[in-house]
């Protein structure tokens, strides 16, 4: 499949989830993100697509999944309590990596990395309020400003 057709399926499939947006009620209108819904359906078609063998681009699906996880990033930003925001880089880091394990499989020295950052992230956030708050503070702040 070429490129342009994969663009303009998202746009008729934009067009076509913009009309089905009006069938919600207001509160769900509010929380249907149509650009969002129509890149990942696409993507998830292509991806599919890739299983069967009948399409080949991975680096056009990762680009897709790029743009669906930073979009669940977005949501976890604003969903979750302050305190919890220093999980911003384990968090990211764990989209990509999925998106990866999912294009190109299991990477077990990845995966170790990802643990060992979890368990920093959770160690720090355990001890933010011992005497090593003065770097725990600073990383909070890095992570606030980033």
């Amino acid at each position: 499949m070429e490129f342009y057709f994969i663009l303009s399926s998202i746009t008729v499939l934009f067009f076509i989830l913009l009309g089905i947006k009006e069938l919600f009620n207001k509160k769900q209108k509010e929380k249907f993100c149509v650009v969002c819904a129509s890149v990942t359906i696409t993507w998830i078609a292509l991806l599919v697509l890739s299983f069967l063998n009948l399409f080949n681009d991975k680096i056009l699906i990762g680009i897709l999944m790029g743009h669906t996880s930073l979009g669940l990033f977005y949501i976890f930003e604003s969903k979750v309590r302050e305190e919890l925001k220093i999980f911003r880089l384990p968090i990211l880091l764990s989209f990509i990596s999925a998106i990866y394990f999912i294009l190109e499989g299991f990477d077990q020295i990845s995966s170790f990395i990802l643990a060992g950052l979890w368990i920093l992230f959770g160690l720090v956030y355990l001890f933010r309020n011992s005497k090593s708050k003065s770097f725990v503070n600073k990383l909070i702040a890095c992570c606030r400003n980033w």
